[in-house]
């Protein structure tokens, strides 16, 4: 008896894995529609109901791959002249579902279709369960036909209807699939060459030879066989039901989720994002910490500017801050905010990493790497380049809210970023499109050092006061190779090889070169 079973247990396995495989599939298709941050209820609903059309189809072949199983099955193990006639029945159930998909991929009569359609189905799977085959053995009855476990396939019948991705549709096929299968049961127990017995007729004081001889006349029928398939039913509906609901919920968490986060990454950064989407506490009180802050200014702005009509420069201001805010985000930095054509960023926020300088001077680099590359596709197409100045500090920042509760702001507040600021103006004064403090410099030598061909283009300026400190800080400048420089700034230089020889010093014992040669990094007369 055992071997009637085991076969129907691997449609169950595999209609299993056919539902996983379509909650994953709508879960991405319906993924699709987070891109926008203005998804709406109504929205998500309809994609839901696309999925549930998916799903009918899903059902469709799902069948017939199932109905071709038990044709070849029927032909390899039934002979040839009583195969033909299980094959056209199965041709036939096929057809049946193939008249189905058709009406209900139909707008017009999708719901009609497919709800009238279930309860065809259910009638023609019981109608086959219970009535003999005609090639059964002389004798057999509808009422043997009972005690076989073709009623299982019921299940694998409910089972299918999963892959509809709709819990009223689950629920209406267990609803009519129990309500034909007792109709039909009961029909073959009322007949009047039936034996119907319950509970209380074995617990009547039969003896045991009576109940057993009950039990195997041909005629008799188990109502509390019934009992336990009708129960059956009733759970792998319920359960299907469950399971299909539940999936359909966590898909719409998933995907309001996702809108969110689209949502935030249009005013924040990803990092920023993936803090507020886990729900930690990161942007509670402002703390102390040590970051880098990195400053990037288009040249020449308002010159630019000048030129272009409003929607011109919009598009522009767009490009390029997307250009920075790109290689920005592949260094892990987040950007705090756009000023215009400025655009500030911090490395190192809302939680500290090992490498935040060094970080932010490959970020610095790569920026004028991406400009570089932007001003070959503007000459290309007859347009003037676009220049940029940055800055970039590294030292202590307060990190943390600022604002009011109708409106804050995380951003980082100091003497870290007043620096990176003035190190960005600094780019005009000396001529060059990097200037970084000594301080990120260092730190950036002793986190990474793969740095070597950034830290070798750099050369020590002078000492620099900067507005707000009262000592002078250490610059170095990143030299460019297409501009001369004017005559002001060599002769500064070089009336400043004292300050610059002390920088080499502090320097050197960082690199740990011997490689650097004042002489070698200053500049020609």
């Amino acid at each position: 008896m055992r071997t009637h079973f085991e076969p129907v247990s691997k449609p169950w396995k595999t209609t299993s894995r056919c539902v996983a495989l379509l909650l994953g599939r709508a879960r991405r298709r319906l993924a699709g529609t987070a891109t926008d941050p203005l998804v709406s209820a109504e929205a998500l609903g309809d994609a839901i109901d696309r999925e549930v059309k998916e799903g009918l189809a899903y059902m469709f072949w799902g069948r017939l791959v199932a109905l071709g199983t038990l044709a070849l099955g029927a032909v390899l193990a039934v002979p040839l002249d009583r195969s033909g006639l299980y094959v056209a029945a199965i041709v036939a159930f096929g057809l049946l579902n193939a008249l189905s998909f058709g009406l209900a991929r139909s707008s017009r009569f999708a719901t009609v279709a497919t709800w009238s359609f279930v309860v065809i189905d259910a009638a023609i799977l019981t109608y086959i369960f219970v009535t003999p085959s005609p090639f059964a053995v002389e004798g057999w009855t509808s009422q043997l036909n009972l005690r076989l476990p073709n009623f299982l396939y019921l299940g694998v019948f409910l089972v299918s209807m999963a892959l509809s991705y709709s819990p009223a549709l689950v629920v209406w096929s267990g609803a009519v699939t129990i309500i034909v299968w007792n109709i039909a049961y009961c029909w073959v127990a009322m007949r009047p060459d039936s034996i119907a017995y319950g509970r209380d007729l074995l617990d009547g004081g039969l003896s045991d030879t009576d109940i057993i001889a009950l039990v195997l006349d041909p005629r008799s029928v188990s109502l509390i066989n019934l009992s336990y398939q009708t129960m059956f039913l009733v759970l792998v509906t319920i359960i299907l039901a469950i399971a299909v609901w539940r999936s359909r919920r966590l898909v719409r968490k998933q995907v309001a989720a996702e809108a969110q986060r689209s949502a935030l990454s249009r005013y924040f950064s990803p990092n920023i994002v993936r803090e507020l989407s886990s729900g930690s506490n990161g942007f509670g009180e402002p703390s102390l910490q040590t970051a880098a802050i990195l400053f990037a200014d288009m040249v020449g702005f308002t010159r630019v500017s000048e030129g272009l009509a409003p929607e011109d420069l919009v598009k522009l201001l767009k490009e390029y801050h997307a250009r920075l805010a790109t290689v920005a985000f592949a260094h892990g930095g987040t950007v705090d905010k756009y000023i215009g054509d400025e655009i500030m960023v911090h490395f190192g926020t809302p939680r500290p990493r090992k490498d935040d300088a060094a970080r932010a001077l490959a970020c610095a680099r790569d920026m004028l790497e991406q400009v570089r590359l932007w001003n070959e596709q503007r000459f290309a197409s007859g347009e003037h380049a676009i220049e940029v100045g940055i800055g970039v500090h590294y030292g202590e920042v307060i990190v943390g809210n600022i604002g009011d509760e109708r409106r804050l702001e995380y951003t980082v507040l100091g003497d870290t970023v007043n620096v990176a600021s003035r190190l960005e103006r600094l780019t005009r004064t000396i001529g060059t499109s990097l200037a970084v403090s000594e301080d990120l410099l260092i730190a950036a030598q002793a986190q990474s050092s793969n740095l070597g061909p950034t830290i070798e283009e750099l050369r020590p300026d002078q000492m620099h006061f900067v507005r707000g400190r009262r000592r002078p800080i250490a610059v170095w400048y990143l030299p460019r190779a297409h501009k001369h420089e004017g005559r002001g700034v060599a002769s500064r230089r070089q009336h400043s090889v004292p300050a610059q020889s002390k920088l080499v010093d502090r320097i050197l014992p960082v690199t740990g070169t011997t490689t650097f040669d004042i002489s070698r990094r200053l500049p020609p007369p």
